[in-house]
């Protein structure tokens, strides 16, 4: 039950860190306090509907609300230090998500589920779809140096929230679109003569590894 509850946070948390933190969120909530607190509450909101009819109980509640303002002194960490070079890198980009993920475990340990509205197994699946998308997206973009301005690749995207679903349901599609997947970004890097830890087939790959050692019916 404590999985299945860290993966309805892992879900709260890449809905209100991903799917609607747009442009604007994401170049200024680093230096401007309003915008950084409009992020945090999209966080709170992003939790407390999609652990509802739970977040209605009052030690449920505390707890978001507890991790919420975790969430908001990670963030401040960053807006604090927002010029220094080490907190601009891969590197704490990856130690800012371990940090929030640890917190999202943590209070999984006191949380108590009860009747959420989402399926905790498709609660799961969507995580690690959303996880493929955007984390590993983001990763990829800043080990490749920040080299261009970062734009949304939409049919990355499709490719790699597509593998948990479809590994759900059979593993041998699994195996075949993921060669298909696979193949389809070689040919649009040989069209495109892009050859760097930028193009799809490095975030593809290891989306696929992710989803393989994750979803299991």
């Amino acid at each position: 039950m404590i999985e299945n509850i860290f993966f309805t946070f892992l879900l709260s948390h890449l809905v209100g860190d991903y799917v609607f933190q747009t442009s604007y969120i994401a170049k200024y909530k680093n230096s401007k306090v309003p915008v950084l607190l409009l992020h945090i509450f999209i966080i709170f909101i992003s939790m407390f509907i999609l652990l509802l009819p739970s977040s209605l109980n009052l030690k449920n509640l505390s707890i978001i609300l507890f991790l919420t303002l975790i969430h908001f002194s990670i963030d401040s960490l960053k807006f604090k230090n927002r010029a220094k070079k080490s907190f601009n890198s891969h590197t704490y980009y990856i130690l800012d998500q371990v940090m929030h993920f640890s917190s999202l475990m943590l209070v999984s340990l006191f949380y108590n589920p009860q009747n959420l509205f989402i399926s905790l197994q498709y609660t799961k699946i969507i995580s690690i779809a959303l996880f493929n998308a955007y984390f590993i997206s983001l990763l990829f973009y800043m080990i490749d140096g920040f080299k261009k301005p970062y734009k949304r690749d939409y049919l990355g995207y499709i490719f790699r929230m597509a593998l948990p679903f479809i590994k759900y349901y059979n593993n041998i599609l699994f195996l075949i679109f993921s060669f298909i997947f696979i193949m389809f970004s070689i040919l649009l890097m040989i069209k495109k003569e892009e050859i760097n830890t930028r193009s799809e087939l490095g975030p593809l790959s290891l989306s696929i590894i992710i989803t393989y050692l994750t979803i299991w019916r």
